[in-house]
């Protein structure tokens, strides 16, 4: 069973049959990538993951479901946690300056779904910023930084906003096809001897490099470091990611960028 709000479903065997407690919590998550919610459910396809979620919110806001609810979803490293909560994987900002941070859209809808998860199993969210409420964080149960310095700074916000909600106090936000970048597409090379490395990094190894007039097109991932910003492709030979620098990080488009996006 999943939520009325979902756009998809794509399911997973990464999962635990049933649950160990009736559902009285939920547990967001940060994906560390800037993507979709089917992209994201099918990352968590393959057996050898051994990692899952209840539903995944891409970036442009739309709500898939990967392991129905009456399962216990791979999520939080805890099986005590998951098979009381609700999983969910969110989409967020991976460049230096927003790193973690949801886009709006996504955020409206993770806050749609935690009201209807609410009204359905009967519980209001108490983010009490330990085990004792039922708002949890990953971090509290494995060893990662999930969901990260931002987004674990907004869970109060996030309990009152789908309080308020339950209350009648604010109307239900709803979702909005606004995804903030749209970065991914057919790129110009503007220079000659553009390197091409094997991580978004000056200390990247060299592997290919690309000249003036030559086209590549990259994902819709990108990241700043180095003081430039850098795009990815999976290479055709090898199977890999491979990172060239886009341009200088200076927050806008330049006219001397190395690459111009062009559609």
């Amino acid at each position: 069973m999943f939520s009325k709000l979902i756009n998809g479903i794509l399911r997973t065997n990464n999962k635990y049959n049933g649950r160990n407690h009736k559902v009285d919590r939920i547990t967001p998550h940060y994906m560390e990538w800037y993507t979709s919610a089917k992209e994201c459910c099918e990352s968590f396809v393959p057996a050898s993951r051994r990692a899952s979620a209840n539903y995944c919110i891409g970036k442009d806001g739309e709500i898939w479901g990967n392991v129905d609810e009456e399962n216990t979803a791979w999520t939080s490293g805890s099986r005590y946690n998951d098979g009381r909560a609700i999983t969910i994987e969110c989409a967020c900002y991976t460049d230096d300056k927003n790193y973690g941070v949801l886009p709006d859209v996504t955020w409206n809808s993770l806050v749609r779904l935690c009201v209807d998860i609410c009204q359905r199993y009967g519980f209001r969210l108490n983010f009490t910023g330990d085990d004792s409420g039922n708002l949890t964080m990953h971090k509290w149960y494995d060893d990662t930084d999930c969901p990260g310095k931002w987004f674990s700074s907004q869970f109060d916000r996030l309990a009152n906003e789908v309080n308020a909600i339950l209350d009648g106090k604010t109307p239900q936000p709803s979702p909005q096809p606004n995804p903030p970048l749209v970065f991914g597409g057919k790129y110009l090379i503007k220079v000659n001897g553009l390197r091409v490395r094997t991580k978004p990094s000056l200390d990247g190894d060299i592997v290919a490099q690309y000249n003036c007039g030559d086209t590549v097109y990259l994902d819709d991932w990108y990241t700043s470091n180095n003081g430039y910003i850098w795009g990815r492709y999976i290479g055709f030979q090898s199977g890999k990611y491979r990172y060239i620098a886009i341009g200088k990080d200076t927050g806008k488009v330049e006219s001397d960028d190395y690459a111009v996006r062009m559609n």
